[in-house]
């Protein structure tokens, strides 16, 4: 019986009730604790769409046993359903990042995140995250110290490491362009787009984050020193949108948009110490984040349970900079006149292995933000897209179609594509598993002469 009542709590302790249990692990499945020692911090998104954290802590190897686990309290984690309540969303965005001390040197890695429903539950949610241990930004922890002129004698040792809000802006009722259409040709050029329509899911735009060195003091963006990284979703509700349009063989350029809150995030990473007096320094180690999300959709009428967004389209060309030398073209799909071509037909030649589905097109949230932010933001931030998903592995959340109206008679369709690798997360049947591809920026599609 005695056996029984500790068996008992030590469960209970274990395991909270509501909570969460998230697992760290390496690329290769095993205890991420076996790397080194973990330092990690629980954060969401509050009503303004600005980070906030809801649990720090650290884990570390003790003997044969490998602790690995965050275990998220339900009251930590009610927190943050409270908020997703709040904004109207049907999930709950819970980022987490990770740092590994070992040998002298601190191994920041890039944030991953997991999402839960808004409901409350008995059981916790058990979450397996994966972490490449090879993508983090190595800082060598004196190096640090020396730089801030910080002596290491008398601190209480091990330091700790945070993340801080250094400039943030969200803009709100932004058109955001879906279907970009660059017509090159003398032909009238017809372009529809539908988004969430055929979803029969709550779909929602996903956070994209930027960490790198001193990445505020690029001009261009380099793959080598800057990571970007696709999160979960911000926000999810059964959201439909969208509209067609017709650009006449005179002007060019023409776009289907919706209408939304977008929002930046710009952070530094710092590593404190206290010494034995009880004061805390801290020390900016030189990484860089930057977040661009969006944070609602502007509604413009409910049916049912489906809130339709505020959507139109436009002759013209996008009222912002677009990063055309960070572009290429896919592959030409060429049609004769009034045959339609889908877009989907596009994902399949842009997303080698996953066709798009889960993910779908990327919108340039980025050079949008980077547009409204009067010369805030580093150049290469117009490159950043954010992703519309879906959590079923086949399902594309944007759908419709592009055709040549004539008079010419044949016309190539490309989508334009990111030059730089963007890691995604794709939903198979057995998981979800990070992939490395260049996404879609838009949907850009440029017609030419075949």
């Amino acid at each position: 019986m005695g056996l029984l009542i500790v068996g008992v709590i030590g469960y209970a302790q274990a395991t909270p009730i509501g909570g969460a249990k998230v697992i760290l692990l390496d690329k290769n499945g095993n205890a991420l604790t076996g790397q080194g020692r973990i330092y990690y911090a629980v954060w969401t998104f509050d009503e303004k769409g600005s980070i906030k954290v809801l649990e720090k802590g650290t884990l570390e190897r003790k003997l044969f046993f490998s602790e690995n686990t965050i275990r998220v309290p339900s009251s930590v984690l009610n927190e943050a359903k409270t908020i997703a309540r709040k904004i109207g969303s049907k999930t709950t965005f819970i980022g987490v990042d990770v740092w590994i001390v070992k040998n002298g040197e601190v191994y920041t890695l890039p944030p991953d995140s997991f999402e839960v429903t808004t409901d409350q539950t008995t059981l916790p949610q058990t979450v397996k995250l994966r972490f490449n241990p090879k993508e983090a930004e190595k800082t060598t922890i004196v190096k640090i110290e020396k730089k801030a002129g910080v002596q290491p004698q008398g601190y209480l040792n091990p330091p700790w490491f945070e993340w801080r809000t250094v400039k943030e802006q969200r803009f709100q009722n932004v058109k955001i362009p879906v279907l970009i259409i660059h017509n090159n040709v003398w032909s009238d050029i017809f372009g529809t787009a539908d988004i969430g329509i055929t979803v029969q899911k709550y779909w929602g735009p996903d956070v994209t984050v930027a960490l790198g060195d001193k990445i505020s003091e690029k001009v261009e963006f380099d793959p080598s020193s800057i990571t970007v990284k696709v999160l979960g979703r911000s926000i999810t509700n059964y959201f439909a949108g969208g509209d067609d349009i017709t650009v006449p063989k005179e002007d060019f350029w023409g776009y289907v948009w919706i209408k939304g809150t977008i929002h930046y995030i710009y952070q530094k990473e710092y590593m404190c110490e206290e010494d034995s007096h009880g004061n805390v320094f801290c020390s900016p180690t030189g990484n860089e984040r930057y977040f661009a999300k969006v944070d609602s959709f502007t509604i413009d009428r409910v049916s049912g349970n489906v809130k339709h967004i505020a959507s139109g389209s436009t002759l013209g060309k996008p009222p912002y900079n677009f990063p055309s030398s960070w572009m290429k073209k896919s592959s030409g799909i060429s049609t004769g006149v009034n045959n339609p071509i889908s877009l989907s037909e596009f994902y399949g030649k842009i997303y080698a292995g996953s066709d798009g589905h889960s993910f779908g097109v990327g919108v340039p949230v980025g050079a949008i933000l980077d547009a409204l932010a009067d010369g805030s933001l580093p150049p290469w931030f117009a490159t950043i897209t954010v992703g519309f998903s879906v959590s079923d592995y086949s399902s594309y959340v944007m759908l419709g179609h592009v055709k040549n109206k004539g008079p010419s008679s044949t016309v190539t369709f490309h989508a334009m594509e990111s030059k730089y690798k963007v890691e995604i997360p794709v939903h198979h049947w057995y998981g979800t598993t990070y992939e490395k591809v260049n996404v879609p920026i838009g949907l850009y599609v440029e017609a030419d002469y075949s």
